[in-house]
């Protein structure tokens, strides 16, 4: 009787155990993986004005894409990680969907493997040339926006793509390459003429990197972007090339960047046949909250005329106060002066007219 009464207590005390040590093993594949959900709202009162006209609205990612995210990581071991991430840009103002009826998740959809060699990523993403603009500003108001400069609209970021991220080999530089196997570029409002119409079965083939370089004050990029048939309403070759450049210094009391846009491509009915673009910001703090940004650019080659009647010149001026880690209020005020071919601006006006463009806003994430 001894005998079986203290083997009873054992037996439990072998399966309480047994029990532990699975729920154990179990704990940490439980643990590794990770989903969140986060995003960025980004809405503000703007007046568009021009040569007999002018527009008073809300508006939406003035300063910054309003978005919404999931995110999703998993451990797998021995140094990889897997990553899938989602986001669609939202627009603030209604509360629609900015990607238009052609997609959901705009901005970003794709598939990522990363190790100690890398990142592996496939689905739509950024451009490498996309990134290089977005050093310089792609929003609305700013002048790569504005002009059309495929790294800020057509290309910010592509379908079907394979997109390498370098590891870090050197402290401060990184880098990409990509190849799309049929690029639909940037879907932003989902309109015809604001996206490239190539695909799988017609050509819209790309490819591009980047390189950027970051040690303590000084900051420098380079993007690249070759397209194939990127207008494919007619057949035959539309190839495209586009480079962007920039380097910046922060001296402390004022921060200075410049940069070059230069696109071309193989024939003119997709557009511009030459658009450069020159640019200078500069970048003053006000305190600890306020940070001021004056920026200057000026453009050729926006029409096919390939004279100076084509020219445009855009100012800035553009304050934001920083309220917490994740609350601004900012103001805006752009002035694009248009030749007498050219007819660029946030609503584009008439040929020679000149713009201007108004806004206060806030942002916030989540």
């Amino acid at each position: 009787m001894r005998t079986h009464r203290l083997s009873m207590p054992l037996c439990l005390k072998a399966s309480s155990t047994l029990a532990i040590v699975i729920a154990t093993m179990a704990m940490p594949a439980v643990a590794q993986t990770q989903v969140s959900l986060y995003g960025l709202l980004d809405v503000s009162a703007e007046r568009i004005s021009g040569d007999g006209f002018s527009l008073s609205r809300v508006s939406s990612s003035n300063l910054s894409t309003s978005r919404l995210g999931l995110r999703a990581d998993e451990d797998l071991g021995g140094g990889l990680k897997v990553r899938a991430t989602l986001e669609t840009a939202v627009a603030a103002d209604t509360g629609a969907n900015s990607g238009g009826n052609s997609r959901f998740f705009d901005r970003h959809a794709h598939v990522a493997l990363i190790g100690s060699w890398g990142e592996l990523r496939l689905g739509r993403t950024d451009t490498p040339l996309g990134l290089a603009a977005d050093m310089a500003g792609t929003q609305a108001f700013d002048d790569l926006t504005i002009v059309g400069a495929r790294g800020a609209t057509r290309y910010r970021r592509t379908d079907n793509s394979i997109t390498y991220l370098l590891p870090t080999v050197i402290t401060g530089l990184s880098g990409q390459v990509q190849y799309s196997l049929g690029s639909s570029g940037f879907g932003g409002s989902g309109l015809s003429d604001n996206r490239v119409t190539g695909d799988e079965a017609t050509g819209g083939k790309t490819w591009g990197f980047n390189l950027v370089y970051a040690a303590g004050p000084f900051q420098a990029g380079l993007g690249y972007l070759k397209a194939r048939d990127e207008n494919i309403a007619v057949a035959g070759d539309q190839g495209a090339n586009a480079t962007m450049v920039l380097a910046s210094y922060d001296f402390g009391p004022v921060k200075i960047t410049a940069y070059a846009n230069d696109e071309t491509n193989t024939s003119v009915i997709s557009g511009a046949d030459h658009l450069r673009t020159l640019g200078a910001k500069l970048a003053v703090p006000v305190g600890q909250d306020l940070l001021l940004t004056a920026g200057a650019s000026r453009t050729r080659g926006t029409t096919d005329a390939r004279g100076d009647e084509d020219r445009v010149t855009i100012f800035s001026l553009k304050g934001v106060y920083t309220l917490s880690r994740r609350t601004s209020l900012y103001g805006w005020l752009v002035s694009v002066d248009n030749e007498d071919a050219a007819n660029k601006g946030v609503i584009a006006p008439g040929a020679g007219q000149s713009g201007r463009g108004l806004a206060f806003g806030v942002r916030h994430l989540f």
